[in-house]
């Protein structure tokens, strides 16, 4: 393995190492410690994130990028085993699926950008006096379809719930605490806390206290701007 690669592998080590001492003792010292180990983590993945916002052809959304690559950068490094494979590995999955989704969301599915292709037609009215047209119908389609609409809308609702209350957290800890360099990492790693608690139920039960603590603050700051906007 490169230099780079072992350097990311010691620093997740290091941050995994921080937030067990964060868990076993929370306090002032070791949240400082926990951010000072992921900022270190987060500086190193810097330009694989540089890197692959390019490939996806997101440098016009530079700044989105390297918010959902923080935010992945952080699920990653909360759910790293390293039995299963290195960090550079499972890291690099979540940047790609992070930023596939989001250039998904501004673009459209580019897959097929400047590719000619060559589409064969096929008789429906020929196949059904066949009598081969029975493989084409399948009961469950309509309500698999369905329902794979109502969970895509969901997913787009709760990323905009939880985009907008970010947005609101982040406001209110730079009026508080200025410039702070932290802030970003902070407003990231609840963003995806919660996030996960929408989109996942049973996250909720391997939650701790002090991540319980921001996901009831961030549900009831969503819930309190969504009913002043139905009103108005």
């Amino acid at each position: 393995m490169s230099a780079k690669s072992d350097a990311l592998e010691m620093a997740v080590t290091e941050y995994i190492q921080a937030r067990t001492a964060l868990d076993a003792a929370p306090g002032q010292r070791t949240r400082a410690q926990a951010d000072r180990s992921f900022m270190r983590l987060a500086a190193l993945a810097a330009p694989r994130i540089r890197y692959f916002t390019r490939s996806y052809g997101l440098t016009d959304v530079a700044e989105d990028a390297a918010q959902v690559c923080a935010i992945a950068l952080h699920r990653a490094a909360e759910r790293y085993d390293p039995a299963r494979a290195r960090f550079t590995t499972y890291v690099n999955w979540q940047f790609r699926a992070e930023l596939q989704a989001l250039r998904h969301r501004l673009h459209g599915d580019q897959r097929c950008a400047g590719r000619r292709h060559v589409t064969a037609t096929l008789s429906l009215d020929a196949l059904q006096e066949d009598g081969t047209g029975d493989w084409l119908v399948d009961p469950a389609a309509e309500s698999a379809t369905e329902q794979r609409a109502a969970d895509n809308l969901a997913e787009l609702m709760a990323a905009r719930l939880v985009g907008d209350w970010a947005a609101r957290r982040r406001a209110g800890l730079r009026r508080t605490r200025g410039g702070d360099d932290r802030i970003e990492i902070r407003v990231a790693a609840e963003q995806a806390l919660v996030r996960d608690h929408l989109l996942v139920t049973e996250v909720a039960e391997r939650l701790r206290e002090s991540e319980r603590h921001v996901v009831r603050r961030a549900l009831a700051d969503i819930v309190r701007h969504a009913a002043s906007r139905k009103l108005h």
